[in-house]
């Protein structure tokens, strides 16, 4: 007699017969053992192939031949390996990776650069134009395309991925300018070939920074007013480093040009409220510090604490606090602003302070230097001690010949009477430096 096993009919064996039952087992049976021992074959591939040696992908490839990854691997090793052999088994590889697996563009890319150790152009061209044309988007594959027409001698078209990698992705302007630097030779030449299509902002302020970074300010100045002509839109934190070469490279009085026309620009914010004489930025400390050129930085200082938020203040919404937390007799300067000034001129500081505790006979208070010539000008307002309510401090004084920028700072001296020892708390608000009403002994020079 005869069973049907499956609706339908569609098997039928004689189940009295044990031949039959033995036969179905097998039925049943032997597909999940080849399916377990393949997914063993898998596995086994999988661990080896984390070894990340030559004998171990070789055999991952055997036990997982149609797996591209192993492969691209073993083509990865062979590349950074010694050897003659290693460069040609790397491109056998890397391009067996790609038969497996062609839609990938990091094994096309990979491939295009070792062809191109090995000087194989025909091989690297269409890997390059491969990995481009299934990952159009992509920055790293922009900037080995660059590279890759650089090494070949097609400058025009490396330019062209250059460019579309700055609008891609911003973050690789220094090393796309110093390629190009190294192809065309003048960085007047760079930005001609890199910035042909148009302004860009960021990358052109960036470029910027990299000009003044080689040394030549005269064309860093020239490519600013033109950056500022634009009317492009851009933040402080871009051209922050232009500001800073501008300082590092002593050309201080072309960094007061700058900042003023970022504050003009509303790039930073104005000092509005500090008075039209006041050459002290942020002296009511109405805004965030920008902690870079004339505006207030903070300084790591141990046992001392900076709040330019706090809300008691003299006028307005907040104030500066120093907190002197630890009961040490150090000199300190948590705080300074350098301020642009004109050579040979008569000036007075003013500010409102306060204090709650002050222990030391040293107190905080505001000094006024050159930082170039401390020996030229060197002179403070009278320390505040004890607790004090808000009240006026001043101090006059008059720049030296070659004067350009003074460093306004908070500052502590070391003590040498009794007591030594400073804790407590300090508070500043309404800073101002203003001219006193006497013409000026000498203009300031040109850098």
């Amino acid at each position: 007699m005869l069973r049907c096993l499956m609706r339908g009919g569609n098997i039928c064996l004689p189940l009295q017969s044990t031949g039959s039952r033995l036969g179905l087992i097998l039925l049943v049976a032997i597909p999940g053992v080849l399916l377990g021992f393949h997914a063993v074959r898998i596995a086994m591939a999988a661990r080896l192939a984390k070894r990340l040696d030559v004998a171990s992908l070789r055999r991952a490839i055997a036990l997982d031949p149609g797996n591209a990854a192993y492969p691209y691997q073993l083509g990865l090793v062979y590349a950074y390996s010694p050897g003659p052999a290693s460069l040609p088994n790397s491109i056998r590889y890397l391009e067996k990776a790609t038969q497996l697996n062609p839609r990938k563009a990091q094994y096309w890319s990979d491939l295009a650069e070792v062809c191109d150790t090995t000087g194989d152009a025909a091989c690297s061209n269409q890997a390059v134009e491969r990995a481009l044309k299934l990952s159009p988007n992509t920055p790293r594959f922009e900037w080995k395309a660059a590279n890759h027409f650089i090494q070949e001698g097609r400058a025009d078209e490396a330019f062209a991925h250059f460019r579309r990698l700055l609008a891609l992705d911003a973050a690789y302007a220094q090393p796309v300018f110093r390629v190009c630097l190294r192809v065309t030779g003048s960085p007047q030449a760079v930005y001609q070939h890199v910035f042909s299509t148009g302004p860009q902002p960021r990358p052109q302020l960036a470029f910027l920074d990299f000009v003044s970074a080689q040394g030549d300010i005269d064309f860093a100045q020239r490519l600013w007013k033109q950056i500022s002509s634009e009317g492009v839109t851009y933040k402080f934190a871009d051209a922050k480093p232009y500001v800073q070469s501008l300082f590092a490279s002593g050309h201080l009085r072309q960094a007061a040009a700058v900042w003023r026309q970022l504050e003009g620009a509303g790039v930073i914010p104005g000092s509005a409220g500090d008075g039209s004489e006041n050459l002290v930025y942020n002296g009511r400390f109405a805004h965030t510090p920008l902690g870079a050129g004339f505006g207030w930085q903070a300084r790591n200082v141990p046992y001392v604490e900076t709040d330019f938020h706090d809300p008691s203040a003299f006028r307005g919404s907040r104030c500066l606090r120093v907190d002197y937390a630890a009961g040490r007799n150090l000199e300190s300067e948590p705080v300074y602003e350098l301020v642009p000034v004109v050579p040979g001129r008569a000036y007075r500081l003013s500010a409102e302070v306060r204090s709650d505790g002050i222990t030391s006979a040293s107190g905080p208070r505001l000094r006024v230097t050159d930082p170039e010539c401390t020996a030229c000008l060197n002179v403070a307002t009278i320390g505040t001690v004890g607790t004090t309510a808000w009240h006026a401090v001043a101090v006059d004084f008059t720049t030296g010949t070659d004067t350009r920028v003074v460093r306004l700072s908070v500052w502590r001296a070391r003590c040498r009477t009794f007591p030594m020892e400073i804790s407590g708390s300090f508070w500043l608000d309404d800073v101002s430096i203003t001219p006193l009403n006497s013409a000026p002994k000498e203009k300031a020079s040109a850098n």
